[in-house]
């Protein structure tokens, strides 16, 4: 019988912006580690994002929703977590 470890996750509401784009969704990380930590890690060349929203960046309108998305991490401009708006 093979042992399969399970490791715990930090849900994050995260805001993710590429050249053009702006997501938001869930992303999942190690609790030890800050989202940079995810980025500069040898996990894998994408980042898994779910619940996501894709907003165009110039325009703000909705683009699509998807259940998951694997964001590449060298498209990645901008990550933080959720935060309120200016003026919220």
């Amino acid at each position: 019988m093979a042992y399969k470890s399970v490791v715990k996750k930090e849900k994050v509401d995260a805001v993710i912006y590429t050249a053009n784009e702006k997501i938001e969704g869930t992303i999942f990380k190690l609790p030890q580690n800050r989202l940079l930590d995810m980025l500069n890690n040898d996990s894998g060349p994408f980042i898994p994002v779910t619940s996501a929203k894709v907003f165009h960046l110039v325009t703000g309108r909705l683009m699509y929703k998807a259940e998951f998305l694997a964001v590449n991490k060298n498209s990645v401009v901008l990550i933080a977590d959720k935060v309120m708006e200016a003026g919220d």
